[in-house]
């Protein structure tokens, strides 16, 4: 049987077999890379100029993993129920599918089994398993379970709908400078996820970044939801930290060997993929940047040689000169991103995200009309165990974080530098409030012994622990501290709330309010002599301090009630049913929409116009207090968002979250 060696400029290489030539009218497709075109055009596509025979041009493009009699929509493989398929790639076939027993849609990754004798597929499949095992972030698509042995290898992941960068320039042609700022910035901190976990790509392109939802999609399918980016296929990735020993996830390549994407390759890792690092996916997204924007490839070419030949010998391309909209300070960062020596990139996406941040805040106004919310923000690694809790000076001079870690940490309100650590017998911070001039503070956490709980007062000067305050058996889930700084209250889980108050001789005097039917999670003082508190069972309750009588009752359409906020006589409450707030005017809480998921956190600006709040979907939103307008809402946290605070002028919002990290938000003017 004649043979015919088939060469694709990815570099796979591998043999034809058949009695008949290969005809000039048949698509081709590089198993490996997946790139199609027709066998003697490669002007088709500049990417490929040979590969497998798949189909004929009348028919749908097929790769040769055809599917397997196991496998196809109403088929059930090891629980998941195939619905249907969504894209094939080079390696395997990726079908939407549906996993009864979690109540949830999964992105099923299926490995015919005969594709498992191609040579390095299983390697490469395992590398894309360990890889994506690895990561955790919202930026990058998350692995939920695997097969390798079964009889129809597989991997599950998270279903994202959506549509990826490359088919939506094709659709709609370059897009908003905007909407490809946001969306690299949110790539920025997933490679910087990547690269803290000792991972590099090798893989990004506009095809891998998947925009959920569809900016495409029908304006009510959006409603209330932002566009994010999901880094897609691991199967390149290589890890790269000194300490990982693990075989089955090495790079099996050899040197010079090609692996990546011709259009958006870096030099480096051209000439050997070995020597890919951050910087070389901090190149492949700077092409990326380029095509959305001009709907061009950085270095057109009909073959590998003449991509590279460019590549090496012709600057960084300019999106300026294709396009009069793109500022001076977007080009710069492309051509800086794409420059061939790697030590004159960003070295680091963080310092990209730095220099997105910059162009957002100086620049904003010059990028025109966009999809997607123009946002900077300031963050940083706060707490190894969780942000848990937060608040603002009442000068602004600082923000006091308490997280799962047991430490108490003041940051600058405009760099988010750290200023000081507090450690000792903190315990898992549940909640912290700072006193009216600022210099002490009271926290609350969760104990094992009841001996231990109560609420601790803490010298922020000094670090030191002024008192703990006895009497709760059981654990504090919320602390406030009363406008003269006579009083504190605390919010427990034996359905009572506790008042430590200090008379005119200095003395303090321990008291205890009961009425609430489940366990209290937050308190807010009125005045000296008045204070809120709610609860499990759903309610907003208002005690005279003088009498310790009740004033009123009043249920919140939220559920169990996790978090609450008070300003200028407006209340708002949080929890597993949404968000609400009640006006001054009002006998009754309105509920606000928005937020996917449980609300785990609220608060109100100081002059009581703006309501902040955080949740299980990930997100911040601001809202307009007295009509409950949804002003913003932000998508850059990747783990539940479980503390938010305003500054005293209410211009920025800091939000922390359940991964550790603190953010500092802008609020929109208006």
């Amino acid at each position: 049987m004649p043979t015919r060696r088939l060469t694709c400029p990815c570099g796979h290489s591998w043999a034809h077999l058949s009695n008949d030539p290969v005809p000039d009218d048949l698509r081709v497709i590089c198993p490996v890379c997946t790139l199609t075109t027709e066998a003697n055009d490669p002007a088709a596509h500049p990417s490929i100029s040979t590969g497998t025979i798949v189909t004929p041009p009348d028919a749908p493009v097929r790769h040769s993993l055809a599917a397997e009699p196991l496998v196809g929509p109403g088929k059930i493989i090891s629980g998941f129920e195939i619905i249907e398929e969504i894209n094939r790639g080079g390696m395997g076939i990726i079908y939407k599918a549906r996993q009864p027993g979690m109540n949830r849609l999964v992105a099923l990754k299926v490995i015919p089994p005969a594709k498992l004798d191609h040579p390095g597929t299983r390697s490469r499949f395992i590398r894309e398993v360990r890889a994506a095992g690895r990561v955790n972030h919202s930026s990058i698509v998350t692995a939920f379970q695997t097969e390798l042995d079964g009889p129809v290898p597989f991997l599950a992941m998270e279903y994202v709908p959506g549509i990826d960068l490359l088919r939506l320039v094709k659709q709609t042609g370059p897009l908003p400078v905007a909407d490809v700022v946001y969306y690299a910035r949110q790539v920025a901190e997933g490679l910087q996820h990547a690269f803290e976990v000792g991972l590099v790509h090798r893989d990004i392109k506009p095809s891998n970044l998947m925009i959920s939802p569809s900016p495409l999609a029908p304006p009510e399918s959006r409603t209330g939801r932002l566009p994010k980016v999901k880094i897609l296929d691991m199967g390149l990735a290589r890890v790269i930290d000194k300490t990982h020993n693990d075989p089955d996830t090495d790079d099996l390549t050899h040197p010079g060997v090609f692996i990546g994407t011709p259009d958006y390759i870096a030099p480096e890792q051209a000439e050997d993929a070995r020597a890919a690092d951050t910087r070389s996916d901090l190149y492949s997204l700077g092409g990326a940047m380029y095509y959305c924007l001009t709907g061009e490839v950085p270095f057109p070419g009909n073959t590998l040689a003449m991509k590279l030949r460019k590549q090496l010998t012709e600057p960084p391309p300019s999106a300026a000169a294709k396009r009069s909209d793109v500022p001076v300070s977007v080009d710069a960062i492309i051509r800086k991103l794409m420059n061939r020596e790697p030590s004159d990139r960003y070295q680091t996406p963080a310092e990209l995200a730095t220099a997105l941040d910059v162009v957002l805040k100086t620049d904003g106004p010059k990028l025109g009309t966009s999809a997607a919310p123009v946002v900077s923000s300031v963050y940083a690694k706060a707490h190894d165990g969780g942000v848990h809790a937060m608040a603002v000076a009442p000068d602004g001079s600082f923000v006091l974080t308490g997280g799962g870690d047991g430490m108490l940490k003041l940051w600058h309100p405009a760099t988010l530098k750290e200023i000081r650590t507090i450690t000792g017998d903190v315990g898992t911070v549940e909640s912290l409030a700072i006193a009216p001039n600022g210099k002490s503070a009271a926290t609350c956490s969760i104990r094992l012994s009841a001996s231990d709980m109560g609420v601790q007062l803490w010298d922020l000067a000094t670090g030191a622990e002024r008192k703990r305050l006895r009497g709760p058996t059981d654990n504090i889930t919320g602390v406030a501290v009363s406008p003269d700084s006579k009083g504190i209250a605390a919010a427990s889980a034996d359905k009572m709330v506790w008042l430590w108050l200090r008379d005119e001789t200095g003395s303090m005097s321990t008291a205890c309010i009961k009425g609430h039917m489940g366990a209290v999670t937050a308190v807010a003082f009125v005045t000296a002599d008045s204070l809120l508190s709610a609860g499990a069972d759903g309610t907003v309750r208002q005690w005279d301090l003088k009498t310790g009588k009740t004033k009123g009752v009043l249920p919140a359409p939220v559920g169990p009630i996790v978090a609450m906020g008070f300003a200028a006589k407006r209340v708002a409450v949080a929890g597993r049913d949404g968000l609400a707030i009640r006006q001054p005017s009002s006998n009754a809480f309105q509920k606000l929409s928005g937020h996917e998921g449980p609300v785990l956190c609220c608060a109100l600006s100081p002059d009581g116009r703006l309501l902040g709040s955080g949740g299980v979907d990930c997100t911040v939103r601001i809202y307009r207090a007295e009509d409950g307008l949804q002003l913003a809402a932000y998508p850059g946290h990747n783990k539940s968002v479980r503390g938010v605070g305003f500054s005293p002028s209410g211009d920025a919002l800091y939000s922390g979250d359940e991964g550790g990290t603190l953010r500092r938000w802008p609020v929109p003017k208006g």
